[in-house]
């Protein structure tokens, strides 16, 4: 079976709401647009790239088709130098958190006070909470089964030496369920690397957006 490592995308502007707390990142771009952060997701993506050129041999790349996967792979096969077969998909993209996207809970409440039944089912049944005007974290267990399925059929055919997959840290979690029937136990930091065939994290970069700073949000806009 190829080995398949589980990505996810470098730091972003919107991942500040809950990171630091700041408020009106949402003003950025919505959820598919939201794009890297200029200074740590970049050298996040960088370093991630220096790690997997370490893997050499025929290798498939899956990228989730929102715009911030798209830049982490961009900027790390800056740092790669094997030729590399690359599937975009859109059944790879995050969690749908609606209204809640790139807001704080604080600002959300405020701003659509319909948010607080989210709040409230989540504290009884997270998995079956569904975000307002959004997914529950169910939904994208059912809904990347397909995907999943297919890269694990592309796996076990040998064709590849390694399978690439950048996603989202939610879909991530529920891809290696479909692949190894329990889901990543853990919050995925930004560039890192879960080994399915280990069942294990092997790579988290060094660079690391330090807390409590704000984004410089009319950079972005």
């Amino acid at each position: 079976m190829s080995n398949i490592f589980l990505i996810r995308h470098a730091f972003t502007p919107a991942n500040n709401a809950n990171y630091s707390n700041q408020e009106g990142l949402w003003k950025i771009a919505l959820n598919k647009d939201m794009p890297i952060e200029k200074n740590y997701g970049v050298n996040q993506a960088l370093e991630l790239g220096q790690f997997l050129d370490n893997f050499k041999g025929k290798i498939l790349i899956y990228v989730s088709s929102y715009l911030r996967t798209r830049q982490t792979l961009e900027y790390a096969l800056s740092k790669m130098n094997e030729n590399y077969e690359i599937k975009t998909s859109d059944e790879l993209i995050e969690f749908d958190s609606g209204i809640h996207y790139a807001h704080t809970v604080d600002e959300v409440l405020r701003m659509y006070p319909e948010s607080e039944k989210y709040f409230i089912d989540a504290k009884k049944d997270l998995d079956n909470a569904v975000y307002t005007k959004g997914e529950s974290r169910n939904d994208v267990k059912k809904r990347v089964k397909n995907i999943a399925l297919e890269i694990k059929n592309i796996a076990l055919s040998n064709e590849y030496d390694y399978i690439f997959v950048f996603a989202h840290g939610t879909v991530n979690q529920f891809l290696n369920y479909w692949f190894n029937g329990n889901i990543i136990n853990h919050d995925m930091k930004n560039c890192e690397v879960f080994d399915v065939n280990k069942n294990k994290t092997i790579f988290i970069p060094k660079t690391i957006f330090p807390k409590g700073m704000m984004i410089n949000i009319d950079e972005y806009i």
